[in-house]
C-alpha cells in the first residue's frame, strides 16, 4: 500500500492463489492448481502447448497415451471434395517431462481454458482416498457424484486416471510352445462405468460451425499398453492412420495365403506351416512341439540350436530322429 508503483508478478500471484486454495480446500488431485503451475514454472519445464482451437469440430473425447507419448484428440473433419465429415485423430506429442498425471495437469488446464471450461475435475486414487471410498459402493457413489456435478455445468471436462482406477493384472504361464503372458482388467465394474461415461461425451454445434452450446469433455489417461488397446476398442475410439496400417498388416499376416513360387503351395505368413505332422525333440532337457512344413524354400523347419551352424532339417532328415525322440519319451507324454 505504501508503494504506489508496486505490481504483483506472476509468481507472487500464484503463491497468493495457492494459499487461498489451501484455505478453502480447493484441490486438484492432492494439490492446488496454482501450486502445480508454480512448480512447473520454477523447474523451468514450461513448454509450448498446442491449443484446442475452433478450427475443428471436436467430439469431446481425449485419450492420453503415456507410453507412446501422445495426446489423441478425436475430431470430425471434412475431407477435401467430400460432403460429409469423417472422424479423425489430432495428435499432440507430449513433452519429455510429461510422464505422469501431475505433469499433465498444466496441459489439461490449458485445454480447458481454450474451450472456456467452467469445471475441470480429476478422478484418481487421491480423490477416492479423500472421500473415504474404500469399498466398491462408496467408490461408485464418488464417481457418480463427480459425473453428476460435471454435467450440471454447460462446459465441463472430467479426467480419469484409468491405470489407478482400474488396474491391470498380468500372469505368466508355461506351455509346450514356450512362456506366454496374459493381461486382464482388475476392477471390471469401475472400468465398465468409466467406459460408459466416456461414451456420454457431447459437444453441440450450430449448423456445422464451431459455435458450441454444450461441451462435455472426457479425458482418459492410460499408461498400460493392454489397457490402452482394450479401452480404445471398447469405446470405439477412432484409430490413427498408423494404427490402421498396423492392423491391416497384422490381418494380412494372419489371413492372407501366400504362394511359394518354387513349390507352388500356399502358406500363411504368421503360421509359416502347411503340413500337419508333428515332431518332438529335446533341447536343453525341455521337450517342445514343432509343426513341420512341406516346402524347403521358406522357413517352417527345426534348427539345431546347439550346433555351430544352423542346419535346416527338412522332412526326410527329420522324420527318423523325431521318431527316435518319441520312442524315448515318457509313457503317455505324446
Amino acid at each position: 500500500r505504501t508503494n504506489r508503483n508496486y505490481q504483483v508478478d506472476y509468481i507472487e500471484a500464484l503463491e497468493i492463489a495457492d494459499r487461498t486454495a489451501q484455505q478453502y480446500q480447493i484441490l486438484f488431485a492432492s494439490e492446488t492448481l496454482p501450486r502445480l503451475l508454480l512448480r512447473n514454472l520454477l523447474d523451468g519445464t514450461r513448454f509450448h502447448i498446442h491449443q484446442l482451437t475452433n478450427n475443428f469440430m471436436y467430439t469431446g473425447r481425449i485419450v492420453v497415451d503415456l507410453t507412446g507419448g501422445y495426446v489423441r484428440i478425436e475430431a470430425s473433419i471434412q475431407r477435401a471434395g467430400a460432403n460429409n465429415h469423417q472422424l479423425s485423430i489430432i495428435e499432440h506429442e507430449l513433452h519429455s517431462n510429461e510422464t505422469n498425471v501431475k505433469a499433465l495437469l498444466e496441459r489439461l488446464t490449458s485445454y480447458g481454458k481454450n474451450r472456456n471450461v467452467q469445471l475441470l475435475q480429476l478422478v484418481d486414487l487421491n480423490l477416492l482416498a479423500s472421500q473415504g471410498a474404500h469399498d466398491e459402493k462408496k467408490v461408485f457413489e464418488t464417481l457418480k457424484d463427480r459425473f453428476d456435478e460435471s454435467i450440471a455445468y454447460t462446459r465441463s471436462m472430467i479426467v480419469y486416471d484409468l491405470d489407478a482406477l482400474v488396474g491391470v493384472n498380468k500372469s505368466e504361464s508355461d506351455s509346450t510352445m514356450g512362456r506366454s503372458t496374459s493381461s486382464s482388467v482388475v476392477n471390471q465394474h469401475i472400468y465398465t462405468y468409466v467406459r460408459s461415461r466416456f461414451l456420454d461425451c457431447n459437444i453441440e454445434y450450430e449448423k456445422g460451425k464451431s459455435i458450441d452450446k454444450i461441451e462435455r469433455w472426457a479425458v482418459a489417461i492410460i499408461r498400460e499398453p493392454f489397457l490402452l488397446r482394450q479401452f480404445c476398442v471398447d469405446v470405439k475410439f477412432t484409430r490413427t492412420r498408423q494404427e490402421e496400417e498396423e492392423l491391416e498388416l497384422e490381418r494380412s499376416k494372419a489371413e492372407d495365403l501366400l504362394k511359394c513360387i518354387k513349390c507352388k503351395d500356399f502358406y500363411i505368413e504368421n503360421d509359416n506351416k502347411m503340413g500337419k505332422r508333428f515332431a518332438f525333440y529335446l533341447n536343453n532337457l525341455i521337450r517342445q512341439k514343432i509343426i513341420l512344413g512341406q516346402c524347403v524354400h521358406h522357413d517352417g523347419y527345426i534348427y539345431d540350436n546347439s550346433a555351430a551352424d544352423l542346419t535346416k532339417y527338412v522332412d526326410k532328415r527329420l522324420i527318423k530322429p523325431a521318431r527316435g525322440l518319441i520312442m524315448y519319451g515318457p509313457p503317455g507324454e505324446f
